[in-house]
């Protein structure tokens, strides 16, 4: 080997080995501010200003002997997935806590002082933020928020149903003074936000529909917004009235050969639209070049001769320095697109320095309003049973002094040769199907087949209804292939009993009962829609 070939393997060697070192200086940095990342979110599920709000992390504490928790539950929350699932990670990071201990197996992990009171003053400390976004996240309110102090519990209700947000959330600060200062400072709702806190600017198709009477203009704005589109109504018409006259002009300082070239082309006989396009474009031409002319003519000689040479001279400079000028573009649209990549950036970063369209109130202001709409609440509900109770009156009144009971459903009674067996070679269509065949015939009680069955029981009125449909038996097996039994005797009794066991199966279902407010508007919607059928009702009247 020459001695190039040996400074060239060893230049290769250092530079796998430096590429070697940054990769795993990255890996170093990663694994680092995992491990922080990790830190961080334990000592705040484990710290008092959380443990006083989660009641799970606080059951398992307590139903522990020694206040061990096992690392797996922490592993299993939805925060710590997206961090890490290895337990053994999870313990590495928590070696140097000062919240937490993990314990000499590695499995488990506990606070290392007890658990103190819940502070008196947590409702002075928080403030109450509305008009958030529907993707708001806790670390944009934490950035949002540190700039007035030190935040410590944030809290943001979302709907089950879809995860989004409620529209406002729940922050609490270290001291009273920096929840004094956040509403100081963040205060700033937009001007088509309602006055009144917890009401929200309503939105349709992700449009702002504006809101009645506070915002609505009044009648000296609508004047001044008529006088505006009068004026410029105006000027439209004086620009077009100026444009008529300088066509007129134009015109009247035509050329004689040229009248007399439009006069002849009036004279000749109908072309197509093709040839009279291109004319009305000649005409076009024409003129602007006749304007030109007329212009050059005001203009003195001595002027246009200097203006002609001026613009020979900008001719030749321009198609020398073209290429270059190009380039210089290019370069600077490129700069110019960076910058403002990292103005962008900047301003994300930088969000105490723009201004957030946020309302911000104390908890405690907030407590106060919730307290006067439940309130409200309990007084519309109260008139609302007291009118309910006057209806009720009144009907009992009209319907001759006795409350109209409704009538007990004992379900169906035992009654011989009503029901009939229906069965087929292959599975039978559905309930409404079937039901729809044999009312044609006779009409039919109640159809209980279950789907894919080969076999169901079909239940009648009458016995008289039942044989009817027997009777036709013969026509429903030519056209449906379905094949029609009464039961009797001890295959009667049998499906009877089997009737008595799914009623009652039915009955005892535990159902959801509506109670207080929703009870009472359930009941009152139900009065208005039974009102509006009587008012909708047809009358008929009989003719002679």
């Amino acid at each position: 080997m020459t001695d190039t070939e040996r400074d060239v393997g060893d230049a290769g060697a250092a530079e796998t080995s430096s590429k070697n070192k940054e990769t795993e200086k990255k890996k170093r940095s990663r694994v680092k501010q995992l491990l922080g990342d990790v830190k961080k979110q334990v000592e705040f599920w484990f710290g008092d200003v959380n443990l006083h709000k989660d009641r799970f992390l606080r059951k398992l504490i307590d139903d522990s002997d020694d206040g061990y928790v096992d690392i797996s539950v922490l592993a299993s929350f939805n925060r710590m997935k997206k961090l890490t699932s290895d337990t053994k990670l999870i313990a590495r990071a928590l070696k140097n806590s000062s919240v937490v201990e993990v314990n000499l197996e590695g499995n488990k992990i506990r606070r290392q002082l007890p658990i103190g009171d819940v502070p008196s003053d947590v409702d002075s400390r928080t403030v109450y933020v509305e008009l958030l976004p529907k993707d708001v996240t806790h670390s944009w309110i934490e950035r949002v928020f540190t700039k007035c102090g030190n935040v410590v519990y944030v809290s943001i209700p979302r709907y089950k149903s879809s995860g989004d947000s409620k529209g406002f959330a729940f922050v609490e600060f270290e001291t009273e003074e920096q929840a004094q200062k956040a509403i100081e400072m963040l205060n700033n709702p937009p001007e088509d936000a309602p006055r009144k806190p917890g009401i929200f600017p309503k939105t349709k198709s992700r449009k702002p529909v504006p809101l009645p009477a506070d915002n609505a203009p009044s009648g000296e704005e609508e004047e001044k917004k008529k006088k505006k589109k009068k004026k410029k109504k105006e000027g439209a018409t004086a620009l077009m009235s100026a444009d008529g006259t300088k066509e007129q002009i134009l015109e009247a300082e035509l050329s004689e050969p040229d009248r007399k070239r439009t006069a002849a082309e009036e004279s000749e006989p109908e072309v197509s639209s093709a040839q009279k396009a291109a004319g009305k474009l000649s005409e076009k031409k024409r003129r602007r070049s006749q304007t030109v002319e007329v212009s050059e003519c005001e203009v003195p000689s001595k002027m246009r001769r200097k203006s002609e040479s001026e613009t020979g001279e900008k001719e030749n400079d321009g198609a020398k320095t073209g290429v270059e000028e190009g380039k210089e573009n290019r370069d600077d649209s490129t700069v110019k697109a960076k910058r403002k990549r990292k103005k962008k950036h900047k301003e994300k970063l930088k969000i105490g320095e723009e201004v957030i369209p946020l309302r911000v109130l104390a908890k405690k202001e907030w407590l106060h309003l919730k307290d006067e709409y439940l309130n409200l609440q309990k007084r519309s509900m109260a008139s609302l049973k007291k009118c309910i109770i006057k209806m009720d009156h009144k009907d009992i009144c009209s319907s001759g002094g006795a409350k109209n009971e409704k009538p007990t459903n004992q379900g169906p009674q035992f009654t011989s040769g009503v029901i009939v067996k229906i069965t087929d070679n292959k599975p039978l269509p559905g309930r409404k199907l079937i039901k729809d065949a044999l009312s044609k015939i006779s009409p039919v009680a109640y159809v209980d087949i279950l789907e894919g069955d080969a076999e169901g029981h079909i239940r009648f009125h009458t016995p008289e209804e039942a044989k009817v449909v027997s009777d036709a038996r013969a026509e429903l097996q030519k056209e449906h292939s379905w094949k029609l039994e009464i039961l009797s005797g001890d295959h009667e009794q049998r499906y009877w009993q089997k009737i008595l066991v799914d009623r009652q199966v039915k009955l005892n279902r535990p159902r959801e009962k509506k109670r207080g407010t929703e009870k009472l508007i359930s009941k009152a919607e139900k009065i208005i829609i039974a009102r509006a059928k009587e008012a909708n009702k047809h009358i008929r009247f009989q003719e002679d």
